[in-house]
């Protein structure tokens, strides 16, 4: 089943004719989009991180899901970032179409740059860009296993319902949706915490969680799906906890950075306060540590 055809090549992107409003802008060197409530950037540097984090998930839980799928003939994941996480199902279910969609392709083709001609990308992974908080570009039960991950830092509270039931609608009967998502980060640093109340007003302007963890299994249950399941895991935590730590700071020190930008522009900390609180959470991080839970939600689509 071949969806949508794959570049191996990153195409020429033409600039939109002046009538059309410019999806992304330039904030502080980065590039962030402005088209979706997301307050990261959309760049190289955020895929990194994101495959970073990828990488820390992967230490933590031992595999790419929780769902207990056997054989999927076709794999869906929304918002997909870099691909990373769809572009391992490929690997691992080599019968499987596994399609990856996102709202913009720059941290993909970032990523297949970085890969070169020999990089993984299978031949059954395929990209498609759309936006998740629009109706899903496929026909109802299209898909065996339905798989989100992390995508609270853009869909608003108000959508999660809708996110869900599209998820649902687009799997088929027999196949698993799940859902993966944190609980806030845990940290004795004050440094961290001050940095973090900022974020999580930010957040709430934009009408976003900051941590949909808690709430899956609820919005799995209010789509109608049975036997939901939650599986929960302590990041930075357990007998890989140090290099869990490493792994969980770098992250949390490359979104703080990443959304500079951003909390000082919206005139909740100046420039000069955020980089005297970041300076001491770099200090402060390694030395008293960082936890954050992470919860998988998954059921059956009867």
């Amino acid at each position: 089943m071949r969806l949508f055809g794959w570049f191996r090549r990153a195409p020429q992107q033409a600039e939109p004719p002046a009538s059309t409003p410019r999806r992304w802008a330039w904030l502080g060197g980065r590039r962030v989009l402005t088209n979706t409530p997301y307050i990261l950037p959309k760049d190289k540097a955020e895929g990194d991180r994101l495959d970073l984090q990828h990488h820390l998930l992967k230490v933590v839980v031992g595999k790419n899901y929780r769902a207990p799928i056997r054989q999927p003939r076709a794999i869906l994941d929304v918002a997909c970032g870099t691909g990373i996480w769809a572009r391992e199902m490929a690997q691992q279910f080599k019968r499987a179409q596994v399609i990856g969609f996102d709202i913009d392709r720059t941290p993909l083709e970032a990523a297949l740059e970085r890969l070169g001609p020999g990089g993984m990308f299978p031949k059954n992974f395929e990209f498609l860009e759309a936006d998740a908080l629009q109706r899903f570009p496929f026909e109802d039960e299209s898909f065996d296993f339905t798989h989100a991950r992390l995508i609270g830092p853009f869909v608003p509270a108000s959508r999660w319902p809708d996110v869900v039931a599209e998820m649902v609608r687009v799997t088929r009967r027999g196949g698993y949706v799940e859902l993966v998502d944190a609980e806030p980060a845990n940290s004795p640093s004050q440094s961290y915490t001050i940095l973090w109340e900022a974020v999580t007003r930010l957040l709430s302007l934009r009408g976003l969680n900051a941590g949909s963890g808690p709430y899956l299994a609820d919005y799995l249950r209010q789509a109608g799906l049975p036997r939901v399941q939650e599986r929960r895991f302590i990041l930075g935590d357990g007998p890989l906890g140090n290099r869990q730590q490493q792994l969980l700071i770098s992250d949390f020190l490359a979104a703080l950075t990443s959304m500079q930008p951003i909390i000082v522009k919206s005139g909740m900390l100046s420039e000069v306060e955020y980089n005297s609180l970041l300076d001491s959470v770099r200090d402060e991080l390694p030395r008293m540590g960082v936890t954050m839970p992470m919860v998988f939600a998954f059921s059956i689509k009867l």
